[in-house]
């Protein structure tokens, strides 16, 4: 019931969002209207090229407005996307708080939305901190103030691995992956998709491990998911793209949002 009434929710603020067009938005579709009136009244692109030639100013004039028509008609598309995707997080974030969002264990504040661009992950425990608390402890450190702490974890005082200890960090990784925490087995897919930190390339073993924490919908693993399916890991499939790139915006991942305009 709670998420037909979200749907109800969202489909009202939607078209309330259509009936009140922002500026770039009316300004995209008075110059799309203007555009298909006046390419309505003109030869159709056919009969220019029977007329005048495949290659003459005319065909070449009658092809850039269509190529401006769908120029626009992109832009536009991209911009409604764009819009469903922020009214889909508001909305969210006014019914309940984002299922994704934690405080932060030093400074406690809330962390909205946690992802990679969030949170500093520690491999040694698997806790986090916020990016701030991380990055004043990483200052401390090198103003030497931060001695007793150095190369320990700040969450469970152990010692965290060493920077480009693939071997450690490996071990920690699947130690955290084989009980089911989606940060490592999203890690771990990364690795083997990639063949990146010294792994050998296994496609299928990392998109398994992708899966899985795409499965319990860990905002940066449905974002790897995408990415691996629009063709930079795995071979392009545009429905299962898109769906991950969504699924991934919808939970508030800065980049997936980037990527929908």
């Amino acid at each position: 019931i709670r998420l037909l009434l979200m749907d109800l929710h969202i489909s009202s603020t939607t078209m309330a969002d259509e009936k009140e067009p922002d500026e770039k938005e009316q300004q995209l579709r008075e110059k799309i209207a203007s555009q298909k009136t006046h390419m309505a009244n003109l030869p159709t692109l056919q009969s220019i090229v029977d007329e005048t030639g495949f290659t003459s100013p005319a065909t070449k004039a009658r092809a850039q407005l269509i190529k401006e028509l769908s120029d626009n008609e992109e832009q536009l598309e991209l911009l409604l996307e764009s819009k469903r995707v922020t009214a889909v997080v508001r909305l969210q974030d006014e019914l309940h708080p984002p299922e994704n969002s934690e405080d932060c264990p030093i400074c406690l504040e809330t962390i909205k939305h946690v992802n990679c661009m969030t949170i500093r992950r520690f491999d040694c425990c698997g806790g986090f901190t916020c990016k701030q608390c991380c990055d004043e402890r990483n200052k401390d450190e090198e103003e030497g103030l931060a001695d007793k702490l150095r190369g320990k974890c700040p969450l469970c005082r152990g010692k965290m691995p060493r920077e480009g200890d693939d071997k450690e960090s490996l071990t920690r990784a699947l130690e955290h992956a084989n009980k089911g925490r989606a940060w490592a087995q999203m890690k771990l897919g990364t690795w083997y998709l990639t063949g990146m930190n010294g792994f050998a390339l296994d496609k299928q073993k990392g998109l398994q491990l992708l899966e899985q924490a795409a499965d319990q919908r860990y905002p940066d693993a449905l974002f790897m998911m995408a990415l691996a399916y629009s063709g930079e890991m795995l071979e392009r499939d545009e429905s299962k793209y898109m769906y991950y790139l969504k699924e991934a915006a919808d939970l508030g991942h800065q980049s997936a949002q980037k990527r929908l305009g």
